[in-house]
């Protein structure tokens, strides 16, 4: 069974590609997204939800793919950060609980301090550094007290051929200079928001068949790799693609001015999204390199701004 899907946004990463894929499946997808549908004014969101949940066949699923991403600029408005990633689920759990909808809701692997020293499972205790982080670590608990049948998927340094992400911001930095300094002692896992998108539908399905229970699961690439390596890893693939060399110079994460402070060692042990949906962790280059090669051919390359 194919759910119908309710998806909240439409410009950002995940929900361009659960869009995309959703059509190349041939299934029912409404997407809702400014300005008829505002998250960042809470008074609205239940006026405006209720009637497309009450209206949804059977079998749908509310996707939520929206939130306030910029790390650093969250640090100066935490009040708007609040209301889009905390305040902003809570209303949507709750109109999915009186509806009887199950939700996906997006999050972060940013809920984690990085100083574990080992991949994060669900269960680890949430420690946030940043106003985005705890912002996002309120959105996930207003969902959790919900009621809502729910699946938060928490997922990690998320890239595409389009939006704003590392791997643009590095191409672009690499078509201006042939020098760039990356963070080096900060790991992640780099995922691509096709493969999310692929984990989300195949979730939703589940969801709509009526099992299995929910709950907060992780999902990411299948490799960890610091910033600077990742950088390295993006250059050479874009060398072989006809781009100029680029050599990265490795910097510790003192050395760059960020507003915001990032865990150290944020890596996602995916083995229970493995075990309940039977979903695998995707492969790290091959993602990496389709997305590069359609950035490529693309010909630009979006507006550069500082590496992670």
């Amino acid at each position: 069974m194919m759910a119908d899907i309710i998806l909240l946004g439409r410009s950002g990463q995940v929900a361009t590609a659960v869009a995309a894929l959703a059509a190349t499946t041939g299934r029912n997808i409404r997407q809702l997204a400014r300005p008829a549908f505002d998250l960042s004014n809470p008074d609205s969101i239940a006026p405006a939800l209720e009637p497309v949940l009450a209206a949804a066949a059977p079998g749908s699923v509310l996707v939520n793919a929206t939130a306030y991403t910029d790390v650093n600029r969250a640090e100066a408005e935490p009040d708007l950060a609040h209301t889009l990633n905390a305040l902003a689920p809570g209303i949507l759990a709750e109109n999915c609980r009186q509806a009887g909808m199950p939700l996906i809701h997006l999050s972060t692997d940013y809920v984690y301090d990085g100083t574990k020293g080992a991949p994060y499972v669900e269960t680890d205790a949430c420690n946030p550094l940043s106003v985005y982080g705890r912002t996002k670590l309120a959105g996930d608990e207003a969902v959790m007290r919900s009621g809502a049948r729910h699946v938060i998927l928490r997922t990690s340094a998320v890239y595409s051929a389009t939006g704003k992400n590392f791997v643009r911001t590095m191409l672009e930095l690499g078509r201006r200079q042939d020098h760039v300094r990356v963070v080096a002692d900060q790991s992640t896992n780099p995922t691509a928001a096709a493969n999310i998108a692929t984990a989300i539908l195949e979730i939703a399905d589940r969801l709509a068949m009526g099992t299995p229970d929910g709950g907060v699961f992780h999902f990411c690439g299948d490799t960890s790799v610091s910033w600077a390596d990742f950088a390295t890893e993006i250059f050479g693939i874009a060398e072989g693609l006809g781009e100029r060399a680029v050599q990265v110079g490795r910097i510790a994460a003192k050395e760059f001015a960020s507003p915001a402070a990032r865990p150290a060692f944020s890596v996602l042990d995916c083995g229970a999204i493995a075990d309940r949906f039977g979903i695998s962790q995707p492969d790290h280059g091959e993602a990496l390199a389709r997305a590069i090669t359609l950035i490529l051919a693309g010909g630009t390359t979006g507006d550069a701004t500082k590496a992670c």
